[in-house]
């Protein structure tokens, strides 16, 4: 399948490569970006080549997934956002991660401003939710400025989340 390239104003939304595994790997050994992703705990260099390979993955099994961001203007590899629903999950579910060097800089809303409008135009679906740790305040106020609301609290993989969620309808009418 190929995967879709998402152009923004200074952000490459592009599907992974095997060369994406250095700097991946970087990231997910950072605890800083780890500290909210499953258990919180930063990745070996042969936990995150897996990751690498479930996100390649996830494309094929489901027409949708995480892609690789990168800086427009210099290519350098940022983080991973878009769209995710692995076995059990309670819905499609928008998800963002930037490199802590890069925080604070508007990119993770960016991504996903992007990832959902792609969501909604291309697959068509009714709603996205995005499943928050309780304490990650940072990706809260990302959800919030793109226009996801707090929807209820429930167990995920044993930790109480946060779940946020938007509609096509509302998402349309704030970017009309």
């Amino acid at each position: 399948m190929t995967i879709p390239v998402i152009k923004t104003q200074r952000l490459t939304l592009r599907g992974w490569n095997n060369s994406d595994a250095e700097a991946l790997s970087a990231l997910n050994a950072d605890p800083r970006f780890v500290q909210y992703l499953g258990n919180g705990q930063p990745l070996s260099r042969e936990d995150s080549w897996r990751v690498l390979a479930v996100f390649a993955g996830h494309w094929a099994l489901k027409g949708f997934g995480l892609w690789a961001v990168e800086l427009a203007e210099t290519g350098e590899l940022i983080g991973r956002v878009g769209l995710w629903e692995p076995e059990g999950w309670p819905g499609v579910e928008l998800g963002w991660g930037i490199s802590p060097k890069h925080w604070g800089k508007g990119y993770a809303t960016e991504a996903a401003n992007a990832s959902l409008q792609w969501a909604f135009d291309h697959l068509k679906l009714a709603s996205v939710i995005s499943i928050i740790h309780p304490d990650n305040h940072a990706s809260k106020q990302v959800a919030g400025r793109i226009g996801e609301t707090y929807s209820h609290t429930q167990p995920i993989r044993q930790i109480d989340c946060e779940i946020y969620t938007i509609t096509k309808a509302d998402y349309a009418e704030r970017n009309q």
